[in-house]
């Protein structure tokens, strides 16, 4: 079998994976597919009670002298989709559209991210054409809300010396070391009000959003974060309804407010609040809607609404700084990705990130502070190690080796990223691991244009095989 049907392969498994649902906490069908797969092969695999699954192949024959390698790959997938669109995450098919060397779905979220790398792993199991050392590979549930799946597998059946994670999304850049984060819960309940007079409804939309931590550095307004800014300019606002955001680690693209005022001239208040916010290209469609409109419903009092536009504005997000040791690479952020007022019920869920694990601690002490001193509790929840680099690390050269051979000895990039991957996770329970973290192209995850380039995948292919040839 020659290159391009190992790739024809590929994508046949990426395109079948696609057909079932695997939102995170639900990965239960994508993990019984892939026990199936394996029990039709032959190959040894075990299910654990939180849907993580583990197959092992043996060594090709010539190879078993060579070092273990573990790949891995997570088969949950965030769940966007348009505001038209009636998909079911739990039980539809992702609806793939193929267009010059492109897929994309219809009005949803690919998937590529991971379900890219799972198809990779599937075919390293089931392609007895490559010669492969032992092999070990790991498809871990709820990556995309905290690592959970690889923060609560038994480790103890893992043998390998090699970990290649399969989650990156560009093919010249190799990962060598990640961020930590945590998500933090900032939750109160208040008595509501009387109903109110003067009701209007502020909606934002036509933002791009994008991932909390690769894209936080790119200028992208946080929805969250720009409805508060509006109502902070707006006198005596009471709050009936706050809803924005629906992942902690995309940033809010899309947020509701029904609020009650006595002001009269709303105009002034929003060109005041947008005088300083910058609009790039990517949110060239944002769309700001302020109506006065009839509601029923009990509000919020004026001091009490005040507190949660304070805390919105007041958290410390976004880019908060950079790093002094890389040049360009965000070192600490947060992002406000939900907020939920609803009925006197109040939630602020903020994800933070940093490389350094004590600046993180810094932060978060800071909002916890703002967050009691106006009476919210707080929880933490997804807490995650980072990835120390390994300058000694024999994949690192390899890689560097097989990509320039496969791109016209062109440099890729080598670095650490802004952002959680699973290597952190099992980098802390397995520290003897020579790690490395590749991908094909896959733009604009966590929205609804997320697109896989095949072209990329293919020769992110060639790359890996050469790898995996050239370890011992």
């Amino acid at each position: 079998m020659n290159i391009q049907e190992k790739y024809e392969k590929l994508i046949y498994y990426f395109k079948e994976i696609s057909k079932v649902p695997r939102n995170s906490k639900h990965e239960e069908k994508i993990a019984n597919y892939l026990c199936d797969f394996a029990n039709k092969l032959g190959l040894w695999y075990i299910k654990d009670e939180n849907n993580n699954v583990l197959i092992k192949k043996e060594a090709s024959k010539g190879y078993e002298e060579r070092k273990i390698i573990l790949f891995q790959a997570h088969t949950d997938m965030v769940c966007e989709k348009t505001v038209e669109s009636s998909h079911n995450f739990e039980k539809d098919a992702i609806e793939i559209v193929e267009n010059n060397g492109l897929l994309k779905a219809k009005d949803t979220t690919l998937g590529a991210d991971d379900g890219i790398g799972v198809a990779y792993l599937m075919l390293l199991l089931s392609d007895n054409e490559i010669k492969l050392p032992a092999i070990e590979c790991l498809f871990t549930t709820e990556e995309e809300i905290g690592m959970n799946g690889a923060r609560s597998f038994d480790y103890s059946n893992i043998s390998a010396h090699y970990l290649i994670n399969l989650d990156g999304e560009e093919e010249n850049t190799a990962i060598v070391g990640c961020a930590g984060g945590v998500s933090v819960y900032y939750e109160k309940s208040i008595n509501v009000e009387d109903e109110v007079e003067n009701v209007y409804k502020l909606s934002i939309s036509g933002l791009f959003g994008g991932h909390s931590g690769v894209d936080i550095d790119k200028g992208r307004i946080n929805s969250n974060y720009l409805a508060a800014k509006i109502l902070n300019n707006i006198e005596n606002v009471r709050l009936l309804s706050f809803v924005g955001g629906n992942k902690d680690n995309a940033i809010a693209n899309v947020t509701e407010v029904i609020f009650s005022t006595s002001m009269k001239n709303l105009d002034e208040s929003l060109n005041k609040a947008l005088e300083d916010i910058e609009v790039t290209e990517a949110d060239k469609d944002l769309t700001i809607d302020i109506e006065e409109i009839e509601y029923n419903g009990k509000c919020i009092s004026i001091e009490e609404s005040k507190n949660i536009i304070t805390l919105i504005l007041n958290l410390k997000q976004n880019v908060i700084e950079y790093s002094k040791d890389v040049e360009g690479l965000v070192e600490s952020s947060g992002n406000v990705g939900i907020v939920k007022v609803q009925n006197g019920n109040v939630l602020v869920l903020e994800s933070l990130r940093s490389s350094v694990d004590t600046r993180k601690d810094e932060i978060k002490e800071e909002n916890n502070n703002l967050a009691e001193s106006i009476g919210f509790s707080i929880k933490e929840e997804g807490a995650y190690p980072g990835w120390k680099y390994n300058p000694n690390s024999k994949l690192e050269k390899v890689y560097i080796d097989s990509y320039k051979k496969n791109h016209n000895a062109e440099e890729p990039i080598v670095c650490a990223i802004h952002a959680g991957v699973e290597c952190g996770m099992i980098y802390e329970k397995l520290p003897h691991l020579d790690m490395i973290s590749l991908g094909p192209n896959v733009k604009d995850v966590h929205t609804v244009n997320e697109t896989l380039y095949l072209d990329s995948c293919k020769l992110m292919l060639k790359t890996l095989l050469d790898m995996i040839k050239n370890l011992d």
